[in-house]
C-alpha cells in the first residue's frame, strides 16, 4: 500500500511500492503529455474566477470542502458553475458521511458513492465519497449585505431593541394572532431587519440552499414580513415569475413593499406580491392562486420559513398547509431557532425556551421531529437537518436549517427532473 508506505518510509525509497506515476515504464508518457497540466498556486474560487467559462467537463474536488464554513462553499460553487459546462461531473471526497451540515449542499443532486467504493480505499481516511452533476439553471447567489433602506442608525437601533426587550411587560393583552404580530411588531417595523441581522444568522445559511433557480421560478416566502430573504438574491430576482411574501402583520409588509421599491427595479418589483394572509387559511390555494395566473395546481417551487414557523400557534397544520403548496418539483426551507440538545431537555435548553417565550417563540426539539418525520417522510422527500450555533452577546444561540425536497436527479446535460415521477399525474395529464 504505497499511501501508507511513503509515511512510513519518510518517501519513496523505490519504484516496487509506489504510485504508476512515479515508475520508471511511465516516464516518458509523462513528458510526453507534461503541456496538458497547468499548476496553479491559488484558492478554486480564484482559479475558476480566471479561467474561460465553461472551460471544464469534470472536476475532482478531493476533500478540501471539509474545511470551509457554508458561505465560502456557496462562493466557490458559483465559480465552479461559471467555469464548467452544465452537466459537468463532480467528484469529491469527505470525511463525514453526508453533507447535511452545509445548508448550500441542498442545491445539488448528490449521489453517494460511499457503500461501493470505501471498501476499495486504501487510506480509510474519507468515508464519504460523492458524486454530482454541475446544474444548468443558476445556483442561488447571496449578497449578504443588506440594502442601504435596510440599516438603521444608533439611535433607531437601541430604540428598537428596548421595545423588543420591554414588549412582555408593555404589550396589552390580545388573543387574535395576527393581533399579536401586529402589537409586537408595529413599534419595531422600522429598525426590524437592521437589529434582527445578527440575531437570525440561520436566514443567510438557508437561502444559500435555495435550489437552482430557473426561468419562471416562484417563491412563497411564509412570514416573509419585511421581504429581508429577497434582498439576498438581488442580483437574480429577474428569473422569477412571481414572489409572494406572505405574513398576517401588515406593518411589516408594509415596511417591505417600501424597501422594495427603493432597491429593486420597476421590472422586479412587479414580481413581487405582498399578502396580508395566514398560510393556515382553509382556502389558502385559492387565495394565492391569482398570484400564479390563477393555476390552481401550479404550485410554488421554493416556500420558506425564515424565523416565523417557531412563532405561529397552529405551525404543524401550517406546515401541512405549505407542503399543498408545493409545485412538482418544489421544495421547503426552514431557518429557525434550536434547541441545544438534541432531545432538547437540558438546562441550557430550559433557559433558552423559557427567555424567548416571553416574546411568543416556541422552542423545542419536537419541530425537528415533526418537520422530518411526520409531515415529511424520507420516503417521499430528500430531508436535511444542520444544526449550528452562534454567538450572541458573547452566549452561543442554536440555529438550526431544514430542507425538505422532492427527489430530483440532474442529467448529465444540467437538466433536472424528478427521480421518480408521479405516474398519476401523468394520468391526469392524458385524460384533460
Amino acid at each position: 500500500n504505497y499511501f501508507y508506505r511513503f509515511y512510513y518510509d519518510k518517501g519513496y525509497k523505490d519504484q516496487t511500492c509506489c504510485p504508476r506515476t512515479l515508475k520508471k515504464e511511465h516516464f516518458q508518457a509523462l513528458r510526453a503529455n507534461a503541456g496538458c497540466f497547468e499548476w496553479h498556486h491559488a484558492t478554486v474560487q480564484a482559479t475558476m474566477e480566471r479561467v474561460q467559462p465553461y472551460s471544464f467537463t469534470k472536476l475532482i474536488l478531493l476533500d478540501h470542502m471539509d474545511w470551509m464554513p457554508n458561505e465560502i462553499v456557496a462562493d466557490e460553487w458559483i465559480a465552479l458553475q461559471r467555469a464548467t459546462v452544465p452537466g459537468a461531473k463532480i467528484l469529491w471526497r469527505s470525511a463525514f458521511t453526508k453533507m447535511d451540515d452545509k445548508p448550500f449542499f441542498n442545491n445539488l443532486d448528490i449521489e453517494d458513492m460511499s457503500p461501493q467504493w470505501y471498501s476499495k480505499d486504501r487510506v480509510k481516511m474519507y468515508p464519504g465519497t460523492f458524486l454530482a452533476f454541475m446544474p444548468k439553471d443558476p445556483l442561488p447567489w447571496i449578497d449578504p449585505v443588506p440594502s442601504p433602506c435596510q440599516r438603521a442608525s444608533a439611535i433607531r437601533k437601541m430604540s428598537t431593541t428596548t421595545k423588543m426587550i420591554l414588549h412582555p411587560l408593555t404589550a396589552g393583552k390580545v388573543n387574535a394572532h395576527g393581533d399579536k404580530m401586529s402589537s409586537f411588531y408595529a413599534d419595531q417595523a422600522k429598525g426590524y431587519d437592521a437589529v434582527r441581522e445578527n440575531m437570525l444568522v440561520a436566514r443567510c445559511q438557508m437561502m444559500t440552499g435555495f435550489g437552482p433557480i430557473k426561468k419562471g421560478h416562484t417563491w412563497l416566502d411564509v412570514g416573509g414580513g419585511t421581504g429581508r430573504n429577497l434582498h439576498y438574491l438581488r442580483a437574480q430576482l429577474d428569473l422569477f415569475e412571481r414572489i409572494v411574501v406572505l405574513d398576517i402583520c401588515p406593518e411589516l409588509l408594509e415596511i417591505g413593499e417600501q424597501n422594495a421599491k427603493k432597491s429593486f427595479t420597476p421590472s422586479q418589483f412587479e414580481r413581487i406580491r405582498w399578502v396580508c394572509l395566514d398560510v393556515n387559511s382553509p382556502n389558502v390555494r385559492a387565495l394565492l392562486a391569482p398570484h400564479l395566473r390563477n393555476d390552481l395546481k401550479r404550485g410554488f417551487d421554493t416556500i420558506t420559513f425564515s424565523y416565523s414557523l417557531t412563532m405561529i400557534p397552529l405551525w404543524e397544520k401550517a406546515l401541512e398547509s405549505a407542503k399543498s403548496l408545493m409545485s412538482d418539483e418544489g421544495r421547503l426551507l426552514v431557518a429557525d431557532f434550536d434547541t441545544y440538545t438534541e432531545e432538547g431537555k437540558s438546562i441550557k435548553d430550559l433557559m433558552i425556551k423559557t427567555w424567548y417565550k416571553q416574546d411568543g417563540v416556541r422552542i423545542e426539539a419536537k419541530t425537528r421531529d415533526v418537520i422530518t418525520n411526520k409531515v415529511f417522510s424520507r420516503e417521499k422527500f430528500t430531508i436535511t437537518v444542520a444544526r449550528f450555533q452562534q454567538k450572541l452577546l458573547g452566549v452561543n444561540i442554536p440555529h438550526m436549517v431544514v430542507c425538505c425536497k422532492k427527489p430530483m436527479i440532474t442529467t448529465e446535460k444540467g437538466t433536472r427532473q424528478l427521480s421518480h415521477p408521479d405516474l398519476t399525474r401523468l394520468e391526469e395529464k392524458k385524460s384533460d
